[in-house]
């Protein structure tokens, strides 16, 4: 069965939104069973052995109809946000609506060009006229961002004997950050091992504000001038010491982006176990500093769509 659809995929046959079927082994198991029980009443002239294969075999039309009506109908609303490690598994959320006034059930769904890992509560009632989400996880490709253009909903309810499927467009990108690995301390990071986040109560002094930009640190916007309708703005403070780590991905000694980017991924991963604030220099602009889970998902994402920069342009002679 997979084999064919395959095929149907790649010949370009299959529509988007259209429901295609086809019996699953089970279903064709039990086919022939009725089939078989038809040809055996009728050799022995068997009324009741006759009367079981029909009976049979309207059950297998029964549950064509109930899996095909079971997947049609069923709206995509949304890909919620997509991000993973390279070499892991990558949960993914997808919300689905219901406009019909019937139940659905043992709905999945998979991502084209994706390989599947697993669904999660793949048996849950979508409602009528409700919305509902379904989980799975997914092998992580290789790093980078990864555009999902289609997926495919499926279903085998209600009773195994048939596989019915539909394929849906969607717009949403798979982040994709790098590996976790790396043996360099951040002793060795060339010295570049402090910041200025960590302060003891009283030592800040406020300096200025200014516009906020993308890696500002959070917990310095004013967000009480922002309630009151004004711009986003940050607090600018004098400089002081403090225990936070700066991490520059061009000073890392290693020889290779990727291993850089690892490296960078590591020691964002052991910032947040440990609760330091650090910041990230890397392609032209700098985050931080920051901590905490959210600003190490943007830490992460920068490394993600991190690519070759361009060779600076020859002097002329």
């Amino acid at each position: 069965m997979s084999w064919l659809k395959s095929r149907l995929s790649k010949n370009g046959w299959m529509r988007v939104g259209r429901v295609y079927i086809l019996p699953t082994k089970f279903g064709l198991a039990f086919a022939a069973g009725s089939i078989l029980m038809i040809l055996i009443g009728s050799a022995y002239s068997n009324n009741l052995v006759n009367l079981l294969g029909f009976f049979m075999l309207a059950i297998l039309f029964t549950a064509m109809i109930a899996t095909h009506n079971n997947i049609s109908g069923i709206e995509v609303s949304r890909i919620e946000s997509i991000f993973g490690f390279a070499g892991e598994q990558f949960p993914v959320s997808m919300v689905v609506h219901n406009p019909t006034k019937y139940s659905k059930t043992n709905c999945d769904f998979t991502i084209r060009g994706f390989k599947k890992a697993a669904q999660y509560d793949a048996r849950t009632v979508i409602s009528p006229q409700s919305d509902s989400r379904l989980l799975a996880s997914f092998e992580s490709p290789a790093r980078g961002v990864h555009r999902i253009t289609k997926i495919v909903l499926s279903t085998t309810a209600p009773f195994d004997l048939f596989y019915a499927w539909q394929i849906r467009n969607v717009e949403a990108d798979a982040t994709i950050y790098p590996k976790r690995k790396g043996d360099l301390m951040w002793s060795e990071l060339s010295g570049n091992h402090l910041a200025d986040i960590n302060r003891d109560n009283g030592s800040e002094n406020y300096k200025e504000h200014s516009l906020y930009q993308d890696g500002d640190n959070l917990r310095r916007v004013d967000w009480l001038a922002y309630a009151r309708g004004h711009q986003l703005m940050t607090k600018k403070f004098d400089e002081a010491t403090g225990t936070g780590l700066y991490f520059d991905f061009h000073k890392i000694n290693l020889n290779g982006n990727e291993l850089r980017l690892e490296q960078l991924a590591k020691w964002i991963d052991l910032a947040i176990q440990r609760g330091q604030s650090f910041s990230l220099a890397i392609s032209g602009k700098t985050l931080g500093p920051d901590r905490g889970l959210a600003f190490a998902h943007r830490a992460w994402s920068e490394l993600a769509k991190f690519s070759e920069e361009p060779a600076p342009p020859k002097a002329q002679q």
